[in-house]
């Protein structure tokens, strides 16, 4: 099993690395390759490019959405990912889980094609051994691999982002460090940033997940009213927190499907009980079926009120209840 709690000196970020191993794969204020613009991506390379980075992202195919976050934090647009490849000593994959793979190997292909040997690091919410598998594909392609995991809300807002790192090479992604982006090394295994990033979201949205069955359950009984009253006398923080996440997640729920079932496969692989978090999954893709569904973190009503919220979501439970009935 991982060791995945780091010493001081790593949380520390002292950075005491062999600089002439980071310099012979990252010179300084290299250039960046990051895909995709979504709403972590493009905050990461607003952030690096203000830090003197030449970023770039390939924007073919993309979407307007996509466009215009990138365009929003300057970042230029190299076209292809073959473009992107041929140019880039470093490439971040920040999308969301179930898409990793598949990019993995789309770079992998431009980058035996291209005869490159960038750094890439997977940032992506995955299991410690999505992890290794993504290894194994872009270093057969030539590649070095870092093994990534990102905790916090994108760089610019509230505390500083954390980006932790693993593997042999993970010394070379220190350089990135930013007043808003901390780098936090936990030594050569692979699988380790990934590990705490699973073990981070299992409890942060895995608890989004219990707080909506909860109220969806009450409002199924009958009980939402008294609930509420019984949580605002005796359990006022974990209602606030109710208060503050549940009427948007619907927004996020489609691409946190996969989060939640690389959480089951992470404690699965350690001999935990792996079903938690596909309930989790479950909810997810009950939310992703909600008229809410529609909206962006840009375009959610952030005047809807709870119980409007739950409102509709259960109206989505007994709109697919009634499909399963048929």
């Amino acid at each position: 099993m991982l060791d995945l709690i780091p010493n001081q000196s790593v949380l520390d970020h002292e950075n005491q690395c062999d600089h002439a191993t980071v310099e012979s794969f990252v010179t300084d204020k290299g250039s960046i390759g990051i895909v995709s613009m979504g709403d972590m991506g493009h905050a990461v390379a607003r952030t690096l490019h203000a830090g003197g980075h030449d970023v770039a992202t390939a924007l073919d195919g993309r979407s307007e959405r996509t466009r215009a976050l990138a365009q929003q934090a300057g970042i230029a647009d190299a076209g292809s990912l073959a473009s992107l490849v041929a140019r880039s000593e470093i490439i971040l994959s920040i999308m969301p889980p179930a898409a990793s793979t598949s990019f993995a190997r789309d770079a992998a292909r431009e980058i035996g094609a291209a005869r490159t040997r960038p750094v890439f690091v997977d940032c992506n919410a995955i299991a410690p051994d999505t992890s290794r598998e993504i290894g194994t594909i872009v270093t057969d392609a030539g590649a070095s691999f870092v093994d990534g995991g990102i905790i916090g809300s994108p760089p610019g807002r509230r505390a500083p982002t954390r980006l932790y790192v693993s593997g042999e090479q993970a010394a070379a992604i220190e350089t990135l460090a930013r007043p808003d982006l901390l780098i936090r090394n936990l030594g050569p295994e692979i699988g380790a940033a990934s590990g705490i990033k699973m073990c981070y979201a299992a409890l942060t949205k895995g608890t989004m997940t219990l707080d909506t069955l909860v109220l969806l359950g009450a409002q199924a009984l009958g009980l939402s009213e008294p609930l509420l009253v019984e949580l605002s006398e005796s359990q006022a923080g974990p209602l606030e927190r109710m208060q503050r996440s549940v009427p948007w997640l619907a927004a996020d729920s489609a691409r946190w499907v996969g989060e939640m079932e690389e959480i089951a496969k992470t404690f699965e692989g350690a001999n935990l009980t792996p079903r938690m978090h596909e309930g989790a999954a479950d909810m997810f893709r009950l939310l992703a079926q909600s008229t809410l569904a529609a909206e962006t973190r840009e375009t959610a009503d952030r005047s809807r009120k709870l119980d409007e919220a739950v409102e509709a979501f259960a109206a989505t439970l007994s709109a697919c209840a009634r499909d399963a009935a048929d």
